[in-house]
């Protein structure tokens, strides 16, 4: 009644201040709350499936959907877990179990550390200019532009990456050496990081390989099929068959071991060598059968045969019982005996010497392969010494950094200028370039 009774006697003038100001502080307030929840969004990641044993290191609160956490939390997965993260509106990532990742983000700015375990990565949309993300093993660092792909250590412990489409730049370094190497990976194409201790020179090294549908392991296939846009995209880019995916899903559902197979590549042949050793110690018993002299010279032939089947030596003990009831009349078939031994150590001596014989010795080290050095580029600059001097136009070559590339920066004008900028007078611009050519070691 009092503040009514007071703006009744407020002149027109004071009227129109107030109202000013009232406006003003719901405007700042309106500012505030916008302002607080966009600093909150740029700085958070929201899950957007949770499966099984999920938690957040920071958090004690249980693990559901849809809940976000902080730049700088650690997500874990447990033995039956998956969690799918979305980072922002056009970038997904999934873990699968038995994992964990830690996760930052500044703005525009996204890291994530996979420090066990593997995940999934969908990026929808190219990255601007201004944005990026990358993917950090121990080793190896991918820089994602609009891609997708499964990032995973092998059965080694080796940092792996298979892109399922577009392309990513992968940077590797050696922490005892500090030597830091480039390489790029399409869609369709697997990589491994191998690291030497034992060399001064070439301590990093990677082992690129093309991959079929039928290679790839049950997670990224299911997290590929349970995507139809995805499905497409990645069928487009690599050229594998949607029909093919799909039945290496049914494959891979069937055979839960179908995971380690893909990763286990450098190490099948070493293991595979030592599983015929103990053959040789099951060809070895048929020896105390050869005493069944009845039976002449055939049973040599048969044990030759038959010495991998270990149910012939069980029947051996009958004819030793029908051969005691003949009594002394064959003790003159002394004669027979003497030449059981020498047929019986025979056949022992060659599956001895034949079983080491085509054991591999094929070393896994992979073959060196090329390693991308940067971009080949052809340009022209108009110098201009002075404003009113004489203008020339010169041609040179240039290399670009990988990480300038076109396939990981499409604005790689910037680094052509600041190349000017260092090279020739001040008044130089750019008037032409070609076309960039990937340059390998």
């Amino acid at each position: 009644m009092g503040l009514s009774f007071n703006i009744k006697k407020m002149t027109l003038g004071m009227k129109i201040i107030y109202s000013v100001v009232a406006v003003g502080v719901v405007a700042a307030i309106v500012i505030a709350i916008v302002l607080s929840r966009s600093g909150y969004l740029a700085n958070t990641m929201r899950l957007l499936r949770v499966e099984g044993t999920v938690n957040i290191e920071s958090s004690n609160e249980p693990v559901i959907d849809n809940i976000r956490f902080q730049s700088g939390d650690a997500l874990n997965t447990g033995a039956d877990g998956l969690a799918s993260v979305g980072l922002d509106d056009s970038k997904i990532v999934t873990l699968q179990n038995d994992s964990r990742a830690e996760f930052s983000k500044n703005g525009k700015h996204l890291e994530l550390k996979l420090t066990k375990g593997a995940l999934f990565f969908n990026v929808t949309e190219k990255l601007n200019d201004d944005e990026t993300f990358e993917i950090k093993t121990s080793t190896m660092t991918a820089g994602i532009r609009g891609t997708s792909g499964y990032v995973y250590y092998d059965n080694d412990g080796r940092d792996s990456l298979v892109v399922t489409d577009g392309v990513v730049i992968v940077t590797a370094i050696n922490p005892e050496t500090g030597e830091k190497k480039y390489a790029e990976v399409r869609g369709g194409q697997n990589i491994t990081v191998y690291l030497y201790s034992d060399r001064e020179q070439d301590t990093v090294e990677f082992s690129i390989t093309d991959v079929s549908e039928n290679d790839l392991p049950e997670f990224p296939l299911m997290m590929i099929y349970e995507n139809e846009e995805l499905l497409n995209r990645v069928c487009e880019f690599t050229g594998w068959s949607k029909d093919a995916l799909i039945s290496a899903v049914g494959i891979a559902l069937s055979n839960t071991t179908a995971t380690p197979s893909t990763t286990a590549t450098p190490t099948p042949a070493s293991k595979a060598t030592a599983t015929p050793t103990p053959k040789p110690g099951n060809t070895a018993t048929p020896t105390p059968t050869a005493t069944p002299t009845p039976e002449p010279e055939e049973t040599e032939e048969t044990e030759e045969t038959e010495a991998e089947a270990t149910s012939t030596p069980t029947p051996s003990p009958v004819p030793e019982a029908t051969s005691t009831p003949v009594p002394k009349a064959t003790a003159t078939a002394t004669p027979t005996q003497t030449p059981i031994p020498t047929p019986t150590n025979s056949p022992v001596a060659t599956p001895t010497t034949s079983t080491p014989s085509p054991t591999p010795e094929d070393t896994p080290e992979p073959e060196p392969v090329p390693v991308l050095k940067g971009y080949h580029l052809d340009i022209d600059v108009i110098e201009v010494p002075d404003p009113y001097g004489s203008i020339f136009r010169t041609s040179t070559e240039i290399l670009i950094p990988p990480e300038y590339g076109p396939d990981y920066n499409s604005d790689y004008d910037s680094y052509i200028e600041q190349y000017i900028i260092n090279n020739y007078p001040e008044n130089s611009y750019l008037a032409w370039h070609g076309d960039p050519e990937p340059v390998y070691e």
